[in-house]
């Protein structure tokens, strides 16, 4: 792939043709889906989310249609594209240039970049963007791969070799995946929270977060014993895929690479070997995973697929953020 030496492109010279009629702006994943009729609404809804997916038609049917998660036929003539902002505020990877374009101005040295594939506008960050803007990127782990290794062990097969999904940083692997827009994807951010963890009195609680005043969000008490903060972090992603249509694929975004490790890594070892651990113990919280992994099946069986996709917690991701304080919410409940 042929980038410029200082890794950043020039403004487009000319301006693009617009459509005399009116036009309809669909956010499919974004603070708040939906139809809206001016790019400031829809802008307000995808700026700072990350794997924002929206597009401007003509037609408020197919502007419907497209926030529903309904396939719409692009035309020859407007290719998708994706433009790598790695030098910006805030960095990342958008579908429309205005976006863009909001992300480089009035900073200094910006380095962006137009692709025609989500793969390329991520390793363009990679070279030019700061570890940050690395890291926000992250990674999505599809738990296909741990669903069929998960399989081939209750067969009595050998797990093919290299097959687990595992969970890395993004600048340590150059070709992992990222959280790039996908067409139907409904994100979803969890996390858990507990108060006093590890001690006597310990109070849990789930966040799940759909979106801005979303009716699906979840602030609730952890119930059940005991209350840490990993049984909650389980807790709020079994509570996801419970609300979360079968047969919608899903990106489950969360802080706690260890709830993401023991679905796609551990839980292959561990059904294996009976639900014990490598010294003889009860796995801890089998029960919550192992309802999740139900879930996952259950879900593969409708042919959708869950991702698990890991970010930093407590750091400027605003679904992230929202998630914890439902769950912090939902610790100081009754």
């Amino acid at each position: 792939m042929k980038r410029s030496a200082s890794g950043s492109a020039a403004a487009p010279s000319k301006k693009r043709k617009t459509d005399s009629g009116p036009k309809y702006y669909a956010v499919r994943a974004g603070f708040r889906p939906g139809v809206y009729s001016t790019y400031a609404e829809c802008s307000a809804q995808t700026a700072g989310f990350k794997g924002a997916v929206f597009k401007s038609f003509t037609s408020r049917s197919d502007a419907e249609a497209f926030a529903a998660g309904e396939k719409i036929a692009a035309s020859s003539g407007d290719p998708e594209r994706f433009y790598a902002v790695a030098v910006g505020n805030p960095t990342g990877i958008y579908t429309d240039w205005n976006e863009a374009a909001a992300a480089i101005k009035g900073v200094k040295g910006p380095k962006y970049k137009k692709f025609g594939s989500c793969k390329d506008a991520a390793a363009y960050i990679r070279q030019y963007g700061s570890p940050e803007a690395v890291e926000a990127l992250g990674e999505v782990i599809p738990a296909s791969e741990a669903v069929l290794a998960l399989e081939s062990v209750t067969s009595g097969a050998a797990p093919p070799a290299r097959k687990t999904a595992t969970v890395k940083s993004a600048a340590a692997r150059a070709d992992s995946g990222v959280a790039c827009p996908a067409e139907g994807v409904l994100q979803i951010y969890t996390d858990g929270s507990s108060l006093a963890n590890g001690r006597a009195g310990a109070r849990a609680g789930v966040g799940v977060y759909f979106g801005d005043a979303d009716a699906r969000n979840v602030s609730e008490r952890l119930v059940g014993e005991p209350q840490t903060n990993q049984r909650a972090e389980l807790m709020a992603m079994l509570r996801a895929l419970e609300i979360a249509p079968l047969r919608q694929t899903v990106q489950i975004i969360s802080d706690s690479q260890y709830s993401i490790k023991c679905l796609t890594e551990w839980a292959i070892g561990w059904k294996r070997k009976g639900w014990k651990t490598a010294t003889g113990e009860n796995v801890k919280n089998q029960d919550i995973i192992r309802a999740i992994l139900d879930k996952m099946d259950e879900r593969t069986r409708a042919n959708s697929t869950t991702y698990f996709h890991w970010v930093k917690g407590h750091a400027s991701d605003r679904g992230n953020v929202a998630a914890d304080r439902l769950a912090v919410r939902g610790a100081n409940l009754p």
